[in-house]
């Protein structure tokens, strides 16, 4: 069998340098070198495999998002994550046997030319009454703010029945704030000059729903005889009623 040459190569300092070393003659010497060569291989498919991988971009982002599951109930736009805990509280509450808490809707409009004053006397009148009720009233109304208070109670109505689920509410509290107090200069006669007062004014509600009539004669009930009875200057005695914590004289 002819005798096999491997040629090697140094280099340093950019000066290469050849060598040729003449091996013996092995009778098992094709064999090897076959199998060393076949052991490289997997080496170098590493390697390729290695600069492949290199060459892609890695990103953060997921290519292939997972299916998210579907709500139980539809999230409204103005909806938060206070709101969410508390309709699963009163879903606890309900399934449990106890009384959910009451649900309330607060609306306030933006800044309109008006006093507070003006408008705090369209606040009283339409305090403590159906919303339904309270559009009327600012309906016929000869106001100028209560066309303003008319759309801003129309609007509250539909975001508390599609934000929360409210049915035939209440406006339980109906407050004025002041807005912005701009001065402005009103000229007079004999080049003198006096101070105009443009005022802003805006209001706000708060909605409830109405009790139910075995609710509101249960919150009349009166735990204590005499109670919550309003004070008179003299009341005729009824013979059936006992009474409570007498005097040894007439309370005038």
């Amino acid at each position: 069998m002819p005798a096999v040459t491997v040629v090697t190569s140094t280099t340093n300092n950019n000066t290469s340098l050849q060598s040729q070393k003449t091996l013996p003659s092995l009778p098992n010497m094709p064999s090897l070198t076959l199998q060393a060569f076949k052991a490289i291989q997997p080496i170098k498919q590493s390697m390729l495999g290695f600069r492949t991988i290199q060459s892609f971009r890695f990103s953060t982002t997921t290519q292939c998002h997972a299916d998210q599951p579907t709500p139980e109930r539809p999230q409204i736009g103005a909806s938060s994550l206070f709101e969410n805990v508390q309709v699963e509280t009163n879903e606890t509450l309900t399934k449990s046997g106890e009384k959910p808490v009451d649900k309330q809707y607060t609306w306030s409009s933006a800044n309109f030319r008006t006093s507070p004053r003006k408008l705090n006397m369209l606040a009283r009148q339409i305090r403590n009454l159906p919303v339904e009720e309270a559009i009327k009233q600012m309906e016929f109304s000869s106001k100028r703010s209560a066309k303003k208070i008319l759309h801003n109670l129309a609007f509250a109505r539909k975001n508390a029945q599609e934000q929360k689920g409210m049915e035939n509410m209440v406006v339980s509290q109906a407050w004025v704030g002041k807005g912005r107090f701009i001065q402005r200069v009103n000229p007079h006669g004999r080049g003198q000059f006096g101070v105009m007062h443009r005022k802003e004014a805006h209001i706000s509600f708060l909605f409830k729903e109405a009790e139910t009539p075995q609710e509101a004669a249960k919150a009349n009930k009166r735990s204590i005889r005499g109670w919550k009875d309003t004070e008179k200057v003299w009341t005729p005695l009824v013979g059936t009623k006992p009474i409570y914590n007498a005097k040894s004289f007439y309370n005038w």
